[in-house]
């Protein structure tokens, strides 16, 4: 895969949009072997422990992990329980995050996700209350960016989904004076109480609006100047709509992009589901389930290996069209280089006159001496 470097802007952002309208244009076949309006290979993978869920797509690797502690409910809503949403956007998913640090695009995941999982909701809070006005159950969501790679929201939403349908709580037993929490060897555990799967789908517009790249990976999301996300479930309901930049998109498109994740939604729903089942399955039949372990021999590698011969070709072909674009969009670059050696060549020029100037400073012998001889010469003459 070859790399575009991040353009800053230049000129408003013109070479920019030339190099994607340039990619767009020329072939429908993106970096990674996938056309305009396919997504990325999805895997689902849940852990040996209730509440665990490692979501891949393409390069970009999500975990996410459930837990549930007994607390003080909110005085607004007393007899509701509640959940907070944490994200770890650490260096090793991207170099370009900050060491315990979101930035902006961590509160931007944090506020989606909290829009997504609580204000959609999914989760029957009423369900979590154990004493009204004194203890309800508080879930935390912790979400661990493992790989960045684009499309951060959509892996997130799968994994967090995932792992509240594989997340199962203990279950309690009030007395007048104390509640007993049981563990999963006095009791069965308890299972949450979820209405649908709210799952995000990422839309990638250039500034014209007149391509719209579906599931758009890190490089490309460099290329582009908006993002639309659009968060549905299989039943047709759109649970939240966000737009990071100040894109004028027509009702059609949005109408065209709507309708696209809706197909996206109920097919990862079925992905959630068949994963959900498999291993409660294997649970029932006091089977160990193998967790993470699955990841060893999974190949998590993007669609791109699997591309055939002509395929690849093709991409070849591609990618050497994208090297010459981009050399064409960058003369000031060249420029600046050889501006730049040559400068260095006057450098090495001057250091070795200075040191020419000074050997024959050296080597001319003195004014008195060269008087004695022309006396000597004379007399002989």
């Amino acid at each position: 895969m070859i790399s575009i470097p991040n353009i800053t802007p230049l000129g408003e952002g013109r070479a920019k949009n030339s190099v994607f309208d340039f990619w767009t244009c020329e072939s429908t076949i993106r970096l990674d072997g996938r056309s305009l309006t396919d997504f990325r290979q999805v895997k689902l993978i849940v852990g040996s422990e209730c509440g665990t869920a490692l979501c891949t797509m393409g390069e970009t690797k999500v975990l996410c992990a459930v837990s549930a502690t007994l607390t003080e409910p909110r005085t607004t809503r007393p007899n509701k329980g509640f959940i907070t949403v944490d994200v770890d956007m650490s260096p090793m998913g991207n170099p370009a995050n900050e060491h315990n640090r979101m930035g902006d695009r961590g509160l931007e995941l944090t506020r989606m996700l909290e829009l997504v999982l609580r204000d959609s909701r999914c989760i029957d809070v009423e369900s979590l209350c154990v004493r009204a006005h004194k203890e309800v159950w508080k879930l935390r969501v912790d979400v661990r960016i493992l790989d960045d790679d684009g499309a951060l929201l959509d892996c997130a939403s799968v994994a967090a989904v995932a792992a509240l349908y594989h997340f199962r709580r203990p279950n309690v037993t009030v007395e007048p004076n104390r509640t007993i929490i049981h563990s999963e060897y006095e009791q069965a555990l308890v299972p949450l109480n979820i209405y649908h799967m709210p799952i995000c789908v990422s839309f990638g517009f250039t500034k014209s609006g007149n391509y719209v790249i579906l599931d758009p990976t890190d490089k490309e999301s460099q290329c582009l100047y908006g993002c639309l996300v659009i968060a549905c479930n299989k039943r047709r309901e759109v649970c939240a709509l966000h737009q990071s930049t100040n894109l004028i998109l027509s009702t059609n498109v949005i109408e065209a992009c709507v309708k696209r994740a809706m197909q996206r939604a109920v097919d990862l729903s079925e992905l959630i589901s068949t994963v959900i089942r498999d291993d409660a399955q294997k649970r029932a039949k006091y089977q160990k389930p193998s967790g993470f372990d699955l990841t060893i021999n999974a190949q998590l590698r993007t669609v791109l290996v699997w591309t055939p011969r002509l395929y690849r070709l093709r991409l070849r072909r591609q990618r050497r069209r994208i090297d010459c674009a981009l050399q064409e969009f960058y003369p000031f670059q060249r420029e600046a280089d050889e501006v730049a050696d040559l400068l260095e060549d006057l450098d090495d020029l001057e250091g070795e006159t200075m040191e020419l100037k000074s050997e024959q400073v050296r080597s001319a012998p003195p004014a008195e001496t060269q008087e004695i001889d022309l006396l000597k010469a004379r007399k002989k003459n």
